[in-house]
């Protein structure tokens, strides 16, 4: 089986609470979201980008589509040093992968990785099929005020419950911009505490500006929208995109 990956690189986790943590980045192809702030190209490419050594700036390029053998080859090529704490899945949205990832992570808990998923958090039957080999799961709520796309919060409340089921190590991420409808927030809110538990983790993450939007939101909202979750979700911390701060992939 053979699935398609746009990107293959080393760096610092630079979103959530395992901010600063060094994970070995795996970037699958295909969405079925659009969300308007998005600046990831999710379509299929001819050819994967790998950069070999990593913060280098140096990359190369090796043929789509790979095989679990191709991956898991890479994968001991650019983590011989064994420093990266976890492998993340990222996107795109790669439980559009599901049946690839189902060869693809029991091999890589076989030799010693620790998986970490980062997902739209509204695909609840291709979670459940894989759980067994997540360690940490990055779950968006997407908000339609900000996204521009009709909200799914049905499926994320079935997402949560699922994580919540298997006792996954997990936190939500709540992207907010200017535009953010706080009745709308707030619904989200009682959803995740009713599908996941008072002690959710909540990140609060402010949309980062980008070629098509600009509208971040102001300090003053930020807080005032933490501490009216915080009534409701005592576990939420407002943490930005790091990594873009640095420059870093």
């Amino acid at each position: 089986m053979k699935s398609y990956l746009s990107e293959l690189f080393s760096s610092i986790q630079g979103e959530g609470p395992y901010v600063g943590e060094r994970q070995l980045f795996m970037r699958f192809c295909g969405c079925h979201r659009d969300c308007v702030y998005c600046d990831t190209n999710t379509q299929r490419t001819e050819a994967v980008v790998v950069e070999r050594i990593a913060g280098s700036g140096i990359f190369e390029s090796i043929p789509n589509p790979l095989s679990v053998d191709d991956l898991l080859e890479w994968v001991r090529i650019l983590d011989h040093k064994k420093n990266n704490r976890h492998i993340s899945l990222t996107g795109g949205a790669p439980l559009l992968q599901v049946k690839f990832l189902g060869e693809l992570l029991p091999r890589l808990e076989n030799e010693g990785h620790r998986n970490y998923l980062e997902t739209a958090g509204d695909l609840p039957q291709q979670l459940e099929a894989i759980i067994e080999y997540l360690d940490v799961v990055a779950m968006d709520v997407k908000l339609s005020s900000v996204t521009h796309e009709k909200n799914t919060f049905p499926a994320h409340w079935q997402f949560l419950s699922c994580l919540r089921t298997y006792n996954v190590d997990s936190f939500v991420k709540l992207i907010v911009s200017d535009e953010t409808d706080e009745a709308e927030l707030m619904e989200a809110v009682k959803g995740i505490h009713k599908s996941g538990g008072k002690n959710t983790i909540v990140i609060l993450q402010a949309l980062s500006a980008t070629e098509r939007v600009s509208n971040v939101p102001s300090v003053q909202q930020l807080m005032r929208w933490q501490e009216k979750i915080s009534g409701v979700l005592p576990q939420v911390r407002v943490i930005p995109q790091t990594h873009k701060m640095m420059g870093m992939l």
